[in-house]
């Protein structure tokens, strides 16, 4: 496993982990990671995300569920296609799509690989237990591994949330639910209160730099599984801590020598809910981002960020995106719907945020790949982030009753 160091995003001074914010400028925190090798970047023996331990930041602990190794399947056209509203990915004959099922971890979302990673730093340090604001997977995922070990887990929940299904799963793996009156972003504010000595803050925008780190171990998969390295990665995002992570798991494996080529992130945002997707159109992200977001009806409620109060963070996000050469973009709702109903029918249920993603290779704004020449058939993986099993507008989709009321900004996916 690899030492770290904790340094701001911006003025570049470097501080001491856990911590939250820069205490010269109170910009974001980034880990500096030491480089790997070759032999760090393959798997080994070892369970859950630490099959992939090599890429990780070093921890004296290893808590797991059996997180990670998700499925990657092939997107096969449907066995039917009698549906007016099917997205058939197949029609470019050029695109070779899978799709990565991170909705099969063991609290149904892709949440799993970070609280891993978190509840063994907790461990390491001997902290009380984890802290969160979350209406959603994060809340779920962060009490299923504080219990997995030993630790307390206090997640902190917006009155206006509309989130009961997953909050009280979340107290039926033991955590204590604090109702806070008010949006997340209330929510927000009473968890980095919270946090402190004896409590480590893992909301899963980029409050903790740690979290991120989490699904380097993605990039290594995807390229175990596929053979290569693919040209594109859809994924869903809110503040996009997923995307940044897959990204840097690619750039350790050509750093390490393993690979030559890097692949295009695209991150997906709903139409109703897209402050990352503005901000990648202007001229100035950073004014960009701090602009009130308008919030409309989706029901990608778990990529409905705004991102208020912690705007800088989407900047972490839209540089990863550029580095790669990639793109982000906005799918309306009935996109997000075929999409999710075309996945059902292949024998896949995931929430609506995560069939965004499948979406999105329908939108010719999605990059070709890094190529002078795009070969006759290039792959792109969709990252599907979450089950739809816990998500009730999973289902209502599927019904066709549409999207949901404008949700709470800062859903923080």
């Amino acid at each position: 496993m690899r030492e770290f160091t904790a340094r701001c995003v911006r003025c570049r001074h470097r501080t001491g982990f856990p911590g939250y914010r820069c205490p010269a400028c109170g910009s974001p925190l980034a880990l500096e990671l030491a480089p790997v090798s070759a032999a760090d970047c393959r798997p080994t023996p070892q369970a859950g995300l630490w099959r992939y331990a090599g890429l990780l930041p070093r921890t004296g602990h290893a808590v797991t569920l059996g997180e990670g190794t998700t499925p990657l399947l092939p997107m096969a056209p449907p066995r039917h296609d009698g549906a007016d509203d099917h997205v058939n990915v197949h029609s470019d004959v050029h695109t070779d799509v899978h799709i990565k099922l991170e909705s099969l971890n063991p609290s149904l979302s892709f949440k799993d690989r970070a609280m891993a990673l978190a509840a063994s730093a907790a461990l390491d340090r001997g902290l009380d237990g984890l802290v969160l604001a979350s209406t959603g997977n994060a809340a779920v995922s962060a009490a299923a591994y504080a219990a997995a070990a030993g630790l307390r887990c206090r997640v902190f929940c917006a009155t206006g949330s509309r989130a009961d299904a997953k909050v009280e799963t979340a107290r039926a793996h033991g955590a204590e639910v604090e109702l806070v009156d008010g949006d997340y972003s209330d929510a927000y504010a009473a968890a980095t209160r919270a946090e402190g000595e004896s409590w480590l803050n893992v909301t899963t925008t980029y409050r903790n730099p740690l979290l991120t780190e989490a699904y380097r171990p993605i990039a290594a998969e995807l390229v175990e599984d596929l053979g290569a390295v693919p040209d594109v990665v859809v994924v869903p995002v809110g503040a996009g801590p997923l995307l940044r992570g897959i990204w840097l798991g690619f750039t350790d494996l050509r750093d390490a020598g393993l690979t030559t080529s890097l692949p295009r992130m695209v991150g997906v945002q709903a139409q109703a809910c897209a402050p990352l997707v503005r901000a990648w159109n202007a001229a100035d992200w950073e004014s960009s981002l701090r602009e009130p977001v308008a919030v409309g009806p989706t029901a990608a409620t778990a990529i409905a960020d705004a991102l208020r109060g912690y705007e800088d963070e989407g900047l972490l996000t839209l540089a990863a995106t550029r580095d790669s050469g990639g793109a982000v973009v906005a799918v309306d709702e009935p996109a997000i719907t075929a999409a999710g109903r075309d996945l059902a029918r292949r024998g896949v249920f995931v929430e609506p945020a995560a069939a965004a993603a499948v979406a999105a290779l329908r939108i010719s704004a999605v990059p070709a790949p890094h190529t002078s020449a795009v070969p006759s058939r290039w792959r792109a993986v969709a990252v599907l982030t979450g089950h739809g099993a816990k998500e009730p507008s999973a289902l209502a989709v599927l019904a066709g009753q549409g999207a949901e009321e404008p949700p709470i900004p800062g859903r923080n996916a």
